[in-house]
């Protein structure tokens, strides 16, 4: 259900009231996802009142969404409406008996109106409250670990910056950034960030726990079926489109399969924004003057890897790549260090050869060779990626569908 509840948000989010009368129509969980609540304890009707989506807020108000919910906050949704002071949609949901206050609940004169990230709430002020000595290891990296344990009653995966490396100044600034940036984000391709231990050490970035591990643990054992990886390549075109939007667009900077976490539905969350860059734009064709090698070679954009200024496309180059890497079954320039292949693009201009033998559906080596243009004005947007895969998934045969729980049990399990 918290799969199809994201989708309910994201729509109420948007004010696509077709989208959201077909979640509710068609899913069995129709009638509980009106009032679905999120970690956070916000339903869709909080989300509508906290982003302007008065015509959402028409539909679940009618449906017979609870009118005074609160949130983890104690906000409920007429709060937030006052707060933004948005007066149609105050007075919408005052017409059918919304209270800012909710009937049993007492606020003091001084206590905020806010929604996060303003109010901080998500930060855990005592690290004991997680039990790291319980934890299961499921990740490691040069940084830190990343740990699957309890937090609140909620199975969630706890990303830990080395005890070593909790005094460096910039280690510890480039973590409070990925927290800052990630309390802004929620979308139901991205992982959703839930708290951190920022204050006092060990240094701790809560999120989701998603079970099915990483896209890279999945293709290790050979090339994915054709409408699986369309699949995939959907889900995370859609992640980064949310991130690529304006006005706050946020460039990952390191779109990798390792970064890609299978949920438990066997969908694709976007992760890992330990590199990306959070920028506010007013034209979203702007070139950003950020240079430098950052992210990971072997998926690295030419211009990157070349210290030139970039824009939003180093992603779109990124995902060609793993486009690529998802029908092969290998990783670009497999006989190749992660630097040399890197070079390979950038001086060389040359890019990964398809397998004769692989199947690729109709319109998917075109698209994946306009994402890995040399000249980043060539490749496509995420918003113009999305309708050309959903066409191509039109057309994949569903000949060659293998049972996921199948390819699942060809992933290791962690730390085994």
């Amino acid at each position: 259900m918290e799969r199809v509840l994201a989708k309910v948000h994201w729509a109420v989010r948007n004010d696509d009231v077709e989208g959201l009368k077909r979640l509710l129509d068609e899913e069995e969980e129709g009638p509980a996802l009106i009032d679905g609540a999120d970690y956070d304890k916000r339903t869709p009707l909080h989300v509508a009142a906290s982003n302007n989506s008065y015509t959402a807020a028409q539909l679940l108000l009618s449906a017979g969404a609870a009118r005074d919910p609160l949130d983890r906050w104690n906000n409920t949704p007429l709060a937030n409406a006052q707060e933004l002071g948005d007066k149609p949609m105050v007075k919408l949901l005052k017409q059918y008996g919304a209270r800012a206050v909710a009937p049993g609940h007492s606020r003091k004169a001084s206590d905020p109106m806010l929604s996060p990230p303003k109010s901080c709430d998500w930060i855990i002020t005592d690290p004991r409250e997680i039990d790291l000595q319980r934890s299961t290891l499921i990740g490691k990296g040069s940084f830190g670990e990343i740990r699957q344990t309890t937090w609140r009653g909620t199975t969630v995966a706890v990303k830990t910056i080395r005890p070593s490396l909790s005094k460096d100044r910039e280690v510890v600034k480039d973590f409070i950034k990925e927290v800052e940036l990630l309390v802004k984000l929620r979308h139901p391709n991205i992982v959703q960030f839930l708290a951190a231990a920022i204050t006092r050490e060990p240094l701790m970035l809560v999120t989701e726990y998603l079970p099915g591990g990483d896209l890279h643990a999945l293709i290790q054992k050979g090339p994915l079926p054709a409408d699986l990886a369309v699949t995939f390549a959907l889900d995370i075109a859609r992640g980064m489109a949310y991130l690529h939007g304006g006005p706050n667009v946020v460039i990952h900077r390191d779109l990798k399969p390792r970064n890609l976490i299978i949920d438990e539905n066997n969908e694709l969350k976007v992760g890992d924004f330990g590199l990306s860059t959070l920028i506010k734009v007013t034209n979203l064709h702007d070139v950003y003057k950020l240079t430098g090698e950052t992210g990971s070679y072997r998926y690295m954009a030419p211009e990157v890897f070349l210290r030139e200024n970039y824009n939003t496309k180093v992603d779109v180059f990124s995902f060609g790549m793993i486009l690529y890497e998802m029908f092969e079954g290998e990783k670009p320039f497999d006989g190749e260090d992660a630097y040399e292949a890197a070079y390979c693009v950038a001086r060389e201009n040359r890019r990964p050869v398809f397998g004769s033998k692989t199947y690729y559906p109709d319109g998917m080596k075109e698209l994946i060779t306009k994402c890995w243009s040399e000249f980043a004005v060539k490749r496509p947007s995420f918003d113009a990626i999305i309708p050309k895969i959903e066409e191509i998934m039109e057309k994949t045969s569903h000949r060659d569908r293998h049972c996921f729980r199948y390819l699942l049990q060809r992933i290791p399990r962690p730390c085994e």
